[in-house]
């Protein structure tokens, strides 16, 4: 197992040292599972601004779009129980102010 040495305040020793021992953790372990949670996050927000940019890519490439309230429509129908056609993707330029 790998060491990383990090280099902390007296104040923030102090807070992670009454955290740990609040939680029943050692510090270390307090640690441990922070930088596990930060690098979590840190992995769903690469995560999710892939998938945006792929979203914005195949919008580029096809023009197509599904109208939001259609589509909030039929999450809440399905939600509900209900069966309901999904909405269909549209021409982007469905949505453009007109003379633009």
């Amino acid at each position: 197992m790998a060491t990383i040495s990090v280099k902390l305040s007296d104040a923030t020793r102090d807070r992670v040292q009454t955290a740990a021992l609040n939680l029943g953790l050692t510090p270390h372990a307090l640690m441990v599972h922070a930088i596990e949670d930060a690098v979590d996050q840190a992995e769903a927000r690469q995560s999710l601004i892939e998938q945006a940019l792929a979203s914005r890519q195949r919008v580029a490439k096809t023009g197509l779009v599904v109208d939001g309230a259609a589509l909030a429509d039929y999450l809440k129908a399905k939600v509900r129980g209900h069966t309901t056609k999904r909405p269909p993707a549209i021409g982007i330029e469905n949505f453009l102010p007109s003379g633009k």
